[in-house]
């Protein structure tokens, strides 16, 4: 068993006003989800340090989610896109073409669930209308890896899930390709934007340059998420939630 190369999940959240209370009781920004040591006792979303600067790793397709009727989360394995999956697995000696794309393609099959049922399987473009039609509650997402560097200049491994506000900033940002393979990314505050009438804030991001020292480290980064994916892809392994982090944003998101 490979152990997953990440240490936080990290997630985008709009800043929360309870009505009661009369005051904020989440700011704006990125949070990561803190499981709780006591048994039966609910984990808490703790906002992440800045300055928030990484490299770019690798990128994926999933889904996440929340359904408030039946009060459970959407959510589905990880898959990668044919160009990343030539590199992973490349073609074998005496394997056809149409024997090696099929392996491709399978590596690229989802598998949505609602809580422990599965809801929908295929690929993404298949499925997409079910998992992410109203009564579903299901939205498009897409897990980066990044090398955080840490305020104190020491890095790890993280997971940053685009979803919703986020990823309506991050996909034209990340068209960049260039940029994502040699600069650090900086997340750089937030906009405000608007939508069937309600407002709400997304990202930024901007490209900052970054010491050789954490390139090179980020080369060895990337080639244990690599790993770690060749090992989830060939022993069939589905990766599902191991931290539940609230999704149940009721916000006027589109569907990829």
């Amino acid at each position: 068993m490979v152990d997953k190369p990440f240490s936080k999940t990290i997630q985008w959240k709009n800043e929360k006003f309870d009505k009661k209370l009369k005051k904020v009781t989440q700011e704006k920004g990125w949070y990561y989800y803190q499981k709780s040591t006591v048994e039966g006792e609910k984990g808490v979303n703790i906002p992440l340090e800045e300055p928030i600067k990484g490299l770019w790793l690798l990128s994926c397709t999933s889904f996440t989610g929340y359904n408030e009727a039946e009060k459970m989360s959407v959510y589905s394995n990880e898959v990668l896109s044919e160009y990343d999956l030539k590199d992973l697995f490349p073609k074998n000696a005496g394997e056809n073409v149409e024997d090696y794309n099929n392996r491709l393609k399978s590596y690229m099959v989802l598998t949505a669930k609602l809580g422990k049922e599965t809801i929908a399987e295929g690929f993404y473009k298949d499925i997409k209308d079910t998992v992410t039609s109203k009564s579903m509650g299901g939205k498009y997402c897409q897990p980066n890896y990044f090398l955080l560097i840490n305020p104190d200049k020491s890095t790890e491994i993280v997971r940053f899930l685009f979803s919703g506000g986020s990823i309506e900033t991050w996909i034209p940002f990340a068209g960049n390709k260039n940029g994502l393979k040699r600069m650090a990314v900086s997340f750089t505050g937030s906009a405000e934007r608007n939508k069937g009438g309600v407002d709400y804030e997304v990202p930024l991001f901007e490209f900052e340059e970054v010491d050789e020292k954490y390139s090179k480290k980020a080369d060895e980064a990337a080639q244990q998420v690599a790993n770690y994916f060749k090992f989830l892809l060939t022993n069939e392994v589905t990766e599902t939630k191991e931290e539940l982090v609230e999704v149940n944003e009721d916000l006027p998101w589109q569907t990829k």
